[in-house]
């Protein structure tokens, strides 16, 4: 038994100083190198997939985050109310200066109003019929007229016209 065990280690050895044996473990060596080399790619390879997908999700995540509805609506809502601010505003300013118009109108209205120049002692004198007598040709001794003052009317008859 040891004598036969003794001869397959011989025979062994014989034949790992063959030739073929060292081609075929120097091509397996050479397969190991391009299988760690292969590995080294694929780990290398798989880390460049990894952060481009990193770099993607970030930038995906920025345009999320510029895109929130939340912020958007809020930037709407300062908008708007600063706008509201705005026509509130050129309102009020706008109803200021219709009000001081008015009373600039109002005024101009009662200084020419015949009732102020009847206050400052004027009359309206009008004949039978009613009619504003601007001229005094118009009328002739004994028609009636009538004139308006500032407070209250008269009743008379002409006596008298002179042109």
């Amino acid at each position: 038994m040891r004598y036969q065990l003794l001869m397959a280690r011989q025979n062994l050895s014989e034949l790992a100083r063959h030739g073929a044996f060292a081609r075929m473990m120097d091509l397996i060596h050479r397969r190991e190198q391009r299988l760690d080399e292969l590995v080294n790619r694929l780990a290398h390879a798989q880390r460049d997939v990894i952060e481009k997908q990193r770099r993607r999700f970030e930038t995906l995540s920025g345009a999320v985050r510029h895109y929130d509805v939340r912020r958007v609506l809020g930037g709407m809502r300062k908008d708007l109310d600063a706008r509201t601010a705005a026509i509130v505003s050129a309102l009020r300013n706008l109803l200021l200066e219709r009000r001081v118009r008015v009373e600039r109108m109002d005024t101009a209205l009662q200084a020419l109003s015949p009732l102020a120049i009847l206050e400052r002692g004027y009359a309206l004198v009008f004949d039978a019929s009613g009619k504003l007598l601007k001229d005094a040709a118009k009328v002739k001794p004994g028609d009636e007229i009538s004139a308006r003052l500032a407070r209250g009317t008269l009743d008379a008859t002409v006596k008298k016209s002179q042109q």
